[in-house]
């Protein structure tokens, strides 16, 4: 019954609430994006220190109606990047904000 119970319930978290790892996974954040070190664009790491305590502000960037406060010169690349999620609701968004916060 242990077996069961466990994928059971990861499987219910999923389905009630936004996963930010899985949805940054898959709408190609992460391919520029690294935990710890900058690649194409900046690390999360990086990414979670300049928003650190200013998740609103995040949300509005994400939603491409913020200003850019980390790498500002390459704002425009990021803006066309930011279509990819322009699909997601506000609690995915959210879901995806909180995920990057999470590595400061």
């Amino acid at each position: 019954m242990k077996r069961l119970l466990i994928p059971t319930l990861f499987l219910c978290g999923s389905v009630l609430g936004a996963d930010g790892a899985s949805l940054f996974v898959s709408k190609g954040c992460a391919s520029c994006h690294p935990p710890r070190r900058d690649g194409m664009g900046p690390s999360l790491e990086k990414i979670a220190r300049a928003y650190s305590g200013k998740k609103e502000d995040l949300l509005r960037y994400l939603k491409g109606q913020g200003d850019a406060i980390v790498e500002p010169e390459r704002a425009e690349l990021m803006r066309i990047q930011l279509t990819m999620i322009s699909d997601l609701s506000d609690e995915e968004l959210s879901a995806i904000a909180d995920f990057i916060l999470s590595y400061k």
